[in-house]
């Protein structure tokens, strides 16, 4: 009997479903999978896709602060402790150039910094570079064997001188911060917070120096040992991308991800934006620049210039009151919109007997903010005051 090409015999018509079957069963494992796998590897935030987020330590988190104040503008998990990669090298060089009485001194590289692994600049054992040509291979370059140089000439060993990170980290008030070493390699208990980097930022940049370095584009190193010059390009590209762009570094391992530290000035403010473990780091430390420099004015609530009180002088027939003056400006974040309003109240005492030192305070000036109190500064008079009377 003729078949017709559309008929199939029983038999096959069985294995025909049961491979299907098999077929369907296999393509819906593969789907969950890979399902499961975006969502492991992914993380959004703001937009933006973090395709690091399961290979590094499991969080992310990101700050924006202004440089004076310190105040935290705008953030998201900002104390969560992460490892924070070669963002690490912004308090080495802090340390360094606070213990460091002579920047231009010659270091002679130890050992143990040459074939530091990572990124280098490729010190050999022996070779000589200042203080401030190896903080230059340290924030442009990110040299770890600059970094272990630099904590063995300021401290005698990457032990002693991570110490003087944490000691610098507790002065600063820092709760969620430890280093282990100076370059920021994967370590156990080697860890920060956004807002924490920031602020450690935001007093590094107080000091020129340091200001000076991570603005830096480009710089030549000449041999002192005959060796190459070297030739360091900045690996940020906040320098080169972003408008009033004034630093700060890059980092990367696989446990921490991608971490940055940017900062800029506009208008006077200048902020510093951190990003803990973003795959678009430059990104995501623009917007949040962006967004301080679109919302936020400095507003001077203190002024040294400025009579905050007077008080009546004892004992000297000369001066019959003394002024009353803060000793530093004070300025502060303030929202544009005027929705933030600062208060200033003072309190002095009312008379001062002579003799008294311009150094002795007398009194204080409290900022508020929305009665949340932001502030203190004493006043003092701007003169020593002598005992001067007909019998004394």
């Amino acid at each position: 009997m003729a078949r017709h090409g559309s008929e199939i015999p029983t038999g096959y018509a069985q294995k025909a479903l049961l491979i299907g079957a098999l077929l369907l069963c296999v393509a819906t494992a593969l789907s969950l999978a890979l399902a499961g796998f975006c969502a492991a590897s992914c993380a959004e935030s703001d937009g933006l896709v973090d395709a690091d987020y399961a290979r590094a330590s499991g969080g992310s988190s990101y700050a924006v602060l202004e440089v004076g104040s310190l105040r935290l503008l705008k953030g998201s998990n900002t104390d969560a402790r992460l490892p924070m990669a070669s963002t690490t090298k912004a308090m080495t060089a802090l340390v360094v150039i606070e213990n460091t009485p002579d920047l231009d001194a010659v270091v002679t590289v130890p050992d143990i910094a040459a074939g530091v692994e990572g990124s280098s600049i490729y010190l050999r054992k022996g070779e000589h570079l200042t203080v401030r040509e190896l903080l230059y291979g340290l924030m442009l370059r990110s040299g770890n064997d600059a970094a272990v140089a630099l904590a063995v000439n300021t401290s005698g060993s990457v032990e002693a001188f991570a110490e003087k990170m944490n000691e610098k980290a507790r002065s600063l008030g820092l709760e969620n911060t430890n280093f282990v070493n100076p370059h920021g390699l994967s370590a156990k208990n080697h860890y920060t917070s956004a807002y924490d980097l920031a602020v450690i930022a935001a007093t590094a940049l107080r000091y020129p120096v340091f200001r000076e370095i991570v603005s830096t584009k480009y710089i030549t190193v000449e041999s002192r040992d005959g060796g190459e010059t070297r030739y360091f390009a900045n690996k940020n590209k906040i320098l080169y991308n972003y408008e009033g762009a004034t630093g700060v570094k890059t980092g990367y391992t696989t446990e921490a991800g991608r971490c940055l530290i940017a900062s800029s000035v506009r208008n006077g403010m200048e902020v510093v934006a951190v990003a803990l473990n973003y795959y678009d780091y430059f990104a995501l430390c623009s917007s949040l620049m962006d967004y301080a420099h679109e919302n936020y004015v400095l507003e001077t609530v203190l002024d040294k210039d400025a009579v905050y009180a007077e008080a009546k002088v004892k004992k000297n027939l000369k001066i019959k009151s003394a002024e009353l003056h803060v000793k530093e400006n004070f300025t502060y974040p303030v929202k544009k919109d005027g929705s933030e309003k600062l208060r200033v109240e003072t309190e002095a005492v009312s008379e001062i007997t002579a003799p008294h030192t311009k150094d002795t305070p007398v009194g204080e000036v409290k900022i508020f903010m929305d009665n949340r109190l932001l502030f203190v500064e004493k006043l003092y008079t701007i003169y020593d005051i002598e005992r001067k009377g007909l019998f004394f």
